[in-house]
């Protein structure tokens, strides 16, 4: 598909216009959404990446919706901490906790079994600074397949099958963490083959 970060404003009502504006801020218009955040967070928005920092647990979430076959976004470890990535649907409202780690009790052999969960993340405490962690998001099977990176080699123990409903690409830092968010406005440094940047949809969230 086409790279170009387009959306439809052909009924905005219905979209939400705050919404639709955040995504026309900067040349990149994929970004963390202005009100789905901890206040925790410290979020700083540039022309083309986000600037996550937190002390205190808080997630924070993007501001379009996960409509491509196949999206890929990844974060660079500036300041080392512990930090979570990955996807939350529209019913995420814990912004002050943690995305729901990929192995927990109720993801069973990398399938989602407890269907009320409303996020699915990778924890990372251990990423030392420069270090690069990306998240992958494939609708291309029959059931969609949430993936995890670290410098490009796949974490196939953090694999999470059968994430439902319209996701957006999520973020939970702590620890003094800060973290710099790749959605693609800047040249991507481990997206794999096949896969595209995070561009902003027609649904907004």
């Amino acid at each position: 598909g086409a790279l170009c970060p387009c959306f439809s404003t052909s009924d905005p009502e219905s979209m939400g216009m705050e919404a639709l504006e955040d995504q026309r801020e900067g040349p990149y218009p994929v970004r963390l959404h202005k009100k789905r955040r901890s206040a925790n967070l410290k979020i700083g928005h540039h022309d083309n990446y986000d600037i996550v920092s937190g002390s205190f647990p808080g997630s924070a979430c993007c501001n379009t919706v996960l409509e491509q076959t196949r999206a890929y976004f990844e974060v660079t470890v500036l300041k080392e901490g512990v930090f979570c990535i990955g996807v939350a649907n529209k019913k995420f409202k814990e912004f002050d906790a943690f995305l729901t780690n990929a192995t927990d009790k109720t993801i069973k052999n990398r399938e989602v079994k407890d269907k009320s969960r409303n996020s699915w993340g990778y924890m990372c405490s251990e990423a030392k600074k420069d270090d690069v962690i990306g998240c992958s998001y494939d609708l291309n099977d029959v059931k969609s397949v949430l993936r995890f990176y670290k410098n490009g080699k796949r974490i196939r123990s953090a694999e999470v099958v059968g994430v439902t409903g319209d996701v957006t690409a999520a973020i939970s830092v702590s620890g003094d963490c800060e973290l710099k968010i790749n959605w693609g406005g800047e040249p991507q440094q481990h997206r794999p083959a096949k896969f595209e940047p995070v561009v902003a949809s027609m649904s907004v969230i």
